[in-house]
């Protein structure tokens, strides 16, 4: 019996070493593939593109941590960003047509096919943009940032979601600076560049805030009393909400962006009360008692 048990156990033994030989050679091939060649397996455009184009390379194998070089053809070029699957990069001066290579720390990857360099302008694009919110009535700016803008203010136009701003404040290749424009809606920012056919386009929406009521005291009271309206998105400044009680529009004595001071309107009668800016409006749930 004790040699049965015996047998049993060297059996046992003998299946845990293999399974840890298995697992022990399935990190080790992970980890010579972490660390071995970059892989190339895409590029956009496609179509290839002039001097200063964006372009994100796509593969396995990149890395964030350590030093990592692209070339177009043998030329070196700068990276925006990196991530273990993806590169952003531009086409450098003085490169020409070819494969686009990668290299991690000594070992390199490149693509199947080449990269035609061309002659012209680079599009513009839109990579981020700070803050993502506001309206158009309060000054707000907006910095874009970006890559191929003009560093002349007035040849980058500017639209939020198809509607146009004025010229940037400020503009370099990499940065405009933008005030929101009246009546906006949420959308993307687009950026065309005079002189070149290409119209970037935002990753994301900015969003036009709307007003919200969320209270008022007191609740019910008499033509030309004090009213206190509590909510969010209101402008500080005072003649940028209209407000309306049940539709008469009242004036505005102190503004916050959540807190408005307004008297009740001679013509009032019992209804909701609205804040509307720039273009948008929030309606109180309740209704105020004129008394």
């Amino acid at each position: 019996m004790s040699r049965l048990i015996e047998k049993i156990n060297i059996k046992y033994s003998l299946a845990l070493i293999a399974i840890v030989a298995v697992w022990l050679l399935q990190a080790c091939e992970e980890e010579d593939a972490t660390v071995g060649d970059p892989m190339v397996t895409s590029f956009t455009p496609t179509a290839g593109g002039p001097v200063g184009t964006f372009v994100t390379i796509s593969g396995k194998y990149f890395s964030t941590t350590k030093p990592t070089t692209v070339k177009f053809n043998g030329v070196e070029a700068e990276t925006l960003e990196i991530s273990s699957t993806s590169i952003q990069a531009l086409v450098p001066t003085g490169a020409t047509s070819g494969q686009i290579s990668v290299e991690v720390e000594g070992h390199t990857g490149t693509s199947a096919s080449s990269f035609a360099v061309t002659s012209g302008t680079p599009a513009p694009v839109i990579l981020s943009f700070t803050p993502n919110t506001g309206n158009g009535v309060d000054g707000a700016t907006v910095t874009i940032k970006g890559v191929n803008f003009s560093t002349t203010p007035a040849q980058n136009i500017v639209k939020f979601n198809g509607i146009l701003a004025a010229a940037p404040t400020s503009a370099s290749a990499r940065s405009l600076t933008v005030k929101v424009p009246e009546g906006v809606t949420t959308g993307k920012i687009t950026v065309e560049v005079q002189g070149v056919t290409s119209v970037a386009t935002s990753p994301a929406d900015f969003t036009a805030l709307s007003p919200t009521v969320t209270s008022f005291t007191p609740k019910s009271s008499i033509v030309g009393s004090t009213v206190v309206i509590t909510g969010t998105n209101f402008s500080p400044t005072a003649a940028n909400n209209t407000v309306m009680f049940n539709g008469v529009e009242a004036t505005v004595s102190e503004a916050t962006a959540t807190s408005l001071t307004v008297t009740v309107p001679a013509g009032a009668t019992t209804g909701k009360v609205s804040v509307a800016v720039d273009g948008k409006t929030g309606t109180s749930g309740d209704s105020f008692t004129v008394n």
